[in-house]
């Protein structure tokens, strides 16, 4: 198990992922040479890391938007994504 950071540490890692993380303008390569460097562990009840098991949905549109909502709401259960 890792030891923990300090709050200086913690402060330092903090602003260099912000630095580097794409939603907010920074390199996606960079960003994930960075987070190698601090070497993070996913913490326990976190999901893993996204990579190439991002999936994207096309959503109906137009009629079959409309369709897709009806058949959904007339459905006996709520389907759940596992």
């Amino acid at each position: 198990m890792p030891s923990p950071l300090t709050p200086d540490e913690r402060r330092r890692r903090r602003a260099a992922l912000r630095r580097h993380h794409p939603d907010l303008g920074g390199d996606a390569e960079e960003f994930l040479r960075t987070l190698r460097a601090w070497g993070s562990p996913p913490a326990a009840g976190t999901p893993p890391p996204a990579g190439s098991e991002v999936r994207f949905v096309r959503r109906p549109r137009g009629l079959r938007r409309l369709s897709a909502w009806w058949r959904a709401r007339r459905s006996p259960a709520p389907r759940r994504v596992v």
